[in-house]
C-alpha cells in the first residue's frame, strides 16, 4: 500500500511541475511569436504591442466562422468586456474589421483584415510546429499507453480541485 501512496505523491509532484512548465512554455511561445511579429511590424512600419490573449483572439476570429462577441467569449474563455476592449484595440490597429449583416443591425461580427490574416497564419504555423513535435514525442508509447494517457488527461480535465 505504501508503494501506491508513493506513486500518487510522485504523480501529484509531476502534475505541479507540469503546471509550472506550462507557464514557461507559454512564455517561450510568446517569445517565438514576438520574433515573428517584429518582422511583420518592420514591414508595416508600426509597433503592434500584442499580448497572447489578443493573438489568440485574432486566431479565433480567423477560424473561418463569422463570430460575434458572445461566440468569441465562449470560444476563448474571455469575458464579453475583455472581448470589447481587445477588439477596440485590434480595430484601431487595422487587424480586424466589424461587420453587420443586413437582417440584424444589432449584431456585430468580426473578420480579419489582410494584416490580421498574416498574424493568424504565423500563429497557426507555430501551433502546427508544436503539435508536430508533440506527436513525434508520443511515438515512443504503445497504443495501450496512449489510451491510458488519454483517459488520465480527460479525467484530470474533469477533476475539480
Amino acid at each position: 500500500m505504501q508503494n501506491k501512496e508513493l506513486s500518487k505523491q510522485w504523480v501529484y509532484t509531476l502534475f505541479l511541475q507540469l503546471l509550472t512548465q506550462h507557464d514557461r512554455r507559454d512564455n517561450q511561445f510568446a517569445i517565438r511569436f514576438d520574433e515573428e511579429l517584429n518582422s511583420v511590424e518592420a514591414e508595416l512600419g508600426m509597433k503592434l504591442n500584442l499580448n497572447l490573449s489578443e493573438i489568440h483572439l485574432i486566431a479565433n476570429i480567423g477560424s473561418g466562422d463569422s463570430l460575434n462577441a458572445t461566440a468569441l467569449s465562449e470560444k476563448t474563455g474571455l469575458t464579453k468586456g475583455s472581448i470589447t476592449r481587445v477588439s477596440k484595440k485590434l480595430l484601431k490597429l487595422d487587424l480586424i474589421r466589424r461587420q453587420q449583416f443586413s437582417d440584424n443591425k444589432k449584431e456585430v461580427y468580426f473578420t480579419l483584415t489582410e494584416n490580421g490574416e498574416r498574424l493568424c497564419r504565423i500563429h497557426d504555423r507555430l501551433h502546427q510546429e508544436i503539435e508536430m513535435r508533440f506527436k513525434k514525442f508520443l511515438e515512443k508509447y504503445t497504443p495501450e499507453q496512449l489510451a491510458f494517457a488519454r483517459e488520465f488527461l480527460q479525467d484530470l480535465l474533469n477533476w475539480d480541485y
